[in-house]
């Protein structure tokens, strides 16, 4: 299992650092599965009061699945364990903020939409990249995407599968602050201070308000079933499978639709 993730904590704040070096910070199975361990110790602690999560480097915040090991994950202990990971960033009680050092595509765009807020820096981009895989992305990334930056730009993002810049990422409402790489630390530690000095009550309470409303837009469990079936529909596909010949082979995949 290839990366690493680094847990800080220190004044209230506790930070997660990605890092799979030579693979722009993927998400392995074993990375996600330390990021639900470190939530979970985060929450523990009853000093903590805001969540920090971020890519090592400067080039990625994160690319998404680590391909290579989720194709050669046992059954679906890849999606299980990225499931349990975003699950203990969306559910963790205390505000969360993705500290956007880099590039984040696939993957990790959900992981930072369960965020409460985002701040990247000015050239980073952004991608939904599911259709060049062949594969259907996930009813929660859908519904928290659309919550940030509505219908039309989750469609554009889900169907062309292009990248977009922090400018852009910005104005359609993904960023809270577009900030230069230097100042990309103080920025978050900023916020994440201010946050951290307010009552703990509060800060737990309006939190559940405002997942209480969002969660109102969420899919019932039938309707789920149906994308988790359309899912596995995508992932047990030829086109699927050439769809991971083609990234690994670094060219563009023949899709036909079998």
């Amino acid at each position: 299992m290839s990366g690493t993730l680094h847990a800080e904590a220190d004044s209230g704040i506790c930070t997660l650092t990605i890092e799979n070096t030579g693979k722009r910070n993927a998400l392995s199975p074993s990375i996600l599965r330390a990021i639900e361990e470190e939530v979970t110790t985060a929450e523990r602690r009853d000093d903590t009061r805001a969540l920090v999560i971020t890519g090592s480097g400067d080039r990625a915040f994160s690319s998404g699945y680590d391909i290579s090991e989720f194709e050669a994950a046992d059954g679906d202990e890849g999606g299980r364990a990225f499931e349990d990971a975003v699950t203990s960033i969306y559910e963790f009680p205390y505000p969360t903020i993705a500290m956007i050092n880099g590039d984040t595509y696939g993957g990790a765009m959900e992981l930072i939409a369960v965020c409460d807020l985002r701040i990247a820096v000015e050239d980073a981009s952004f991608a939904v990249t599911p259709a060049k895989l062949g594969l259907v992305y996930g009813d929660r990334g859908i519904n928290q995407l659309m919550h940030h930056i509505g219908p039309a730009n989750v469609q554009e993002l889900l169907f062309t599968a292009k990248s977009i810049d922090a400018d852009r990422a910005g104005e359609i409402g993904l960023l809270n602050h577009v900030v230069d790489a230097s100042n990309l630390e103080d920025r978050t530690y900023e916020i994440a201070s201010e946050i951290s000095t307010n009552a703990p009550k509060s800060l737990r309470g309006m939190k559940q308000v405002v997942r209480a409303l969002l969660n109102k837009r969420s899919l019932n469990e039938t309707e789920k079933q149906f994308v988790q079936r359309l899912r596995d529909d995508t992932r047990e596909s030829e086109d699927h499978r050439e769809g991971v010949r083609a990234f690994s082979e670094g060219r563009k995949p023949t899709f036909n639709d079998e």
